[in-house]
């Protein structure tokens, strides 16, 4: 990006397209000149401005239209616009906003004003693309870190399990454990740092239309072993009539796992999970009920935070990398849900999703 900043002045009154194009040159920045919406967008078009300057009274087209077609392209909608106009009634202003300005200044205007707003919206815009460049970046090193970290994490607990299937004992076999266990932890964070990068991108939901009730249950029946090892009860209830939702199948299975298997480590021997599955209103409903450990109430404002654990014995004493919840919010968010929870320390949680239902 050049550091000389490009304004497109829009006017179809040349005085001041030319009194503007001055006093914006003398400060350093680019001008280009447009007398009519026609041009502006092919100027537009040919080359993306930094900022537009935009009146509203034109013939053909006024600033309004022009704003409208430039904001409803993917290419242009990001370009901030600043109206300059005579029209002063709060109406004009308003629709100026909702068509997708950034300001609003009215003529006659004054040389200090003009200029501390291009400058205000020239800063942000470079903040916000500057904050995307640091977005993209993080992304990229996350997604080649963690791939790489996958390949030597696998050959360690290969060379662990090969040696374990040999035989080893005493604070030998000890050692062994440790390594495979740390090992099988970091492969786990790998795995949830690029699900969570995934989940945090811009990617597109696989959607189907399915019965709710069907998904839920399949996902309940596939935890019933593990439930069973821990000697914890696990029962699915679900209402009668179907519960139609528009879901990534895949993606949201996965947040229904990840909630019942959260439920299954935190529930100690004897206790108990119920997922309920019924309708609300317009919105289908899944709960995962537990009788665990719980959540202390100061830690319930930030248990969908990334890498944040509950910092009690209990707790962490089971295995996690505090990313599972964050996954998962992102994901039901994407499908235009939302999730919440109740709980009480010693007592259980109850987390709930809603999404909405397909009428």
């Amino acid at each position: 990006m050049s550091d000389v900043q490009t304004i497109l002045i829009v006017d179809d009154t040349p005085a001041n397209l030319t009194v503007l194009s001055k006093m914006l040159t003398q400060h350093g920045y680019r001008v280009r000149p447009a007398l009519n919406g026609q041009l502006a967008i092919a100027s537009v078009s040919r080359e993306q401005p930094d900022l537009i300057l935009l009146d509203i009274k034109m013939p053909d087209m006024n600033g309004y239209e022009v704003c409208t077609r430039l904001k409803a392209a993917e290419h242009t909608r990001d370009i901030p616009i600043l109206f300059i106009s005579a029209l002063d009634d709060i109406e004009d202003k308003v629709k100026a906003f909702q068509v997708g300005g950034v300001d609003y200044i009215t003529k006659p205007f004054h040389v200090e004003e003009v200029l501390a707003r291009v400058r205000a919206h020239i800063t942000l815009q470079n903040q916000r693309r500057h904050i995307a460049q640091l977005s993209s970046f993080k992304d990229d090193l996350l997604r080649i870190v963690s791939h790489d970290l996958k390949n030597p994490i696998s050959t360690i607990l290969g060379y662990t399990k090969l040696i374990q299937e040999i035989g080893v004992t005493g604070a030998h076999a000890d050692y062994i454990d440790r390594i495979t266990r740390s090992a099988h932890f970091m492969y786990t964070l790998v795995g949830d740092l690029l699900e969570l990068s995934r989940a945090e991108s811009d990617f597109p939901l696989e959607l189907r239309q399915v019965d709710l009730r069907g998904m839920i249950g399949a996902c309940a029946v596939n935890h019933e072993f593990a439930a069973h090892n821990k000697s914890v009860s696990l029962a699915c209830i679900a209402i009668d009539t179907p519960l139609i939702v528009a879901v990534d199948e895949r993606r949201f299975t996965q947040i229904v796992n990840n909630l019942i298997s959260n439920a299954i480590k935190y529930t100690p021997a004897g206790g108990q999970i119920e997922v309920r599955v019924y309708g609300s209103g317009d919105s289908a409903v899944v709960e995962v009920a537990d009788s665990g450990l719980g959540i202390p109430a100061d830690a319930l404002p930030r248990i969908f935070d990334r890498f944040y654990r509950v910092n009690t014995d209990e707790h962490m004493a089971v295995s996690g990398t505090g990313l599972g919840l964050t996954i998962a919010k992102e994901l039901i968010e994407k499908h235009g849900g939302r999730i919440s929870v109740s709980s009480a320390l010693g007592v259980g949680s109850v987390f709930t999703v809603m999404l909405p239902l397909v009428r």
